[in-house]
């Protein structure tokens, strides 16, 4: 009867036989030839009582139930699961119905932290550690606050209850959200248009071009193009809203491009119009970073985010003389110019001919900036 500590990577690869867990006293998996079942062997008998089968019972839950099971009084013995563990979990089972996008900047914010540890073992020093080395992005040290705030609040709640309290309790947040006003100028857009290369350079473009959120275009699937419209679904939007965008030639030009790309790491039958490193992914959350700075260097613009192109777009809406109403449904906001819930349930309309007159006007208007 071998015992040692099971992990989710063990569990998977487990040939037939009776395994213990170190980790959890009369835990264990007994591993047959069709399947693979959790099992507790309660004293003083060793009787043994099943508590599910793998892979629908994941490890950490049933370690959970073990300690119930071995009437473990609350509180006295957390659970001894690794924090790389409950922070899937949590990501799995928290966005579960959510958007993608929300699953997807939540598990990139989480991994900025590295606690190598069990849940339980997180401790003041590790998280001063680990918030530490994020002092240098003060928004990117906000953010992750909060996700970690999230995940070890839901991991204190039943029916997981992973740990008694959160170690983050009584932590004030590191800082507070800034409004930002930046717009940029004429001269810097164009300096920025040009110094554009590549990939991330089409991407960025396009940001100029739709006003969309970076995480919208690094998401760009060739299925989600029709003719002359590219929409993307409401599960990719950060309001839940699909989101209809007319295809003009400047960025007809742009998606075109891509469609055409290959080489090593890039393959032009991806789904994606901006593929990942890995295969069968999109363009990675975390490298805009590293990317907008070298764009920096060449365009000569600095003290620019790239949330603020979308404040450039629409301000720009507003000189060309676009309607509020529009330009507020060109972002993809929900209410805008008056609109109410009621409009959202009943108003269906999608305002492409509107759209496409707009990014008209703002592609000529462009062009002429860019001819200077």
């Amino acid at each position: 009867m071998p015992n040692f500590t099971l992990t989710d990577l063990t569990v998977q690869s487990l040939k037939p036989g009776l395994y213990m867990d170190r980790k959890t006293p009369a835990f264990g998996l007994r591993v047959g030839k069709r399947r693979k079942t959790w099992i507790i062997l309660k004293e003083p008998n060793r009787t043994k009582i099943r508590l599910g089968h793998y892979p629908d019972l994941k490890l950490a839950e049933a370690r959970r139930r073990a300690f119930v099971a071995l009437g473990t009084p609350a509180g006295q013995k957390e659970i001894s699961i690794e924090f790389e563990q409950a922070k899937r979990a949590f990501v799995e089972e928290n966005y579960k119905g959510k958007s993608e996008r929300s699953k997807s900047e939540t598990l990139r914010l989480l991994n900025r932290l590295e606690f190598k540890c069990t849940l339980a073992a997180v401790d003041d020093p590790t998280i001063e550690r680990e918030l530490g080395k994020l002092t240098d992005v003060p928004s990117e040290l906000l953010h992750a606050f909060r996700a970690l705030r999230t995940m070890l609040r839901w991991c204190t709640k039943p029916p997981h209850r992973y740990i008694k309290r959160s170690p983050l309790e009584g932590y004030a947040a590191p800082g507070k959200d800034k409004k930002r006003n930046r717009i940029l100028s004429d001269a810097e857009l164009s300096k920025i248009w040009h110094a554009c290369e590549g990939f991330f350079g089409d991407m960025i473009r396009l940001i100029i071009l739709w006003g969309c959120r970076n995480g919208e275009v690094g998401r760009l699937q060739r299925a989600w193009r029709e003719g002359r419209v590219i929409t993307i679904p409401g599960e990719y939007t950060k309001n839940g809203r699909a989101h209809a965008i007319p295809i003009l030639p400047m960025a007809r030009a742009m998606l075109d491009q891509q469609g055409k790309m290959d080489n090593n790491w890039r393959d032009k039958n991806t789904d994606y119009y901006f593929p990942g490193h890995i295969k069968g992914t999109h363009f990675n959350d975390g490298s805009w970073g590293k990317l907008k700075k070298e764009l920096d260097k060449r365009s000569g613009v600095t003290g620019w985010q790239i949330r603020d192109l979308r404040r450039t777009f629409r301000s720009t809406l507003a000189r060309l003389g676009i309607s509020r109403e529009i330009a507020e449904i060109m972002l993809n906001h929900v209410t805008g110019a008056g609109k109410t819930d009621l409009d959202e349930i009943y108003n269906r309309y999608d305002y492409l001919p509107e759209k496409r007159a707009a990014l008209q006007k703002l592609e000529a208007n462009l062009k002429k900036i860019l001819a200077h």
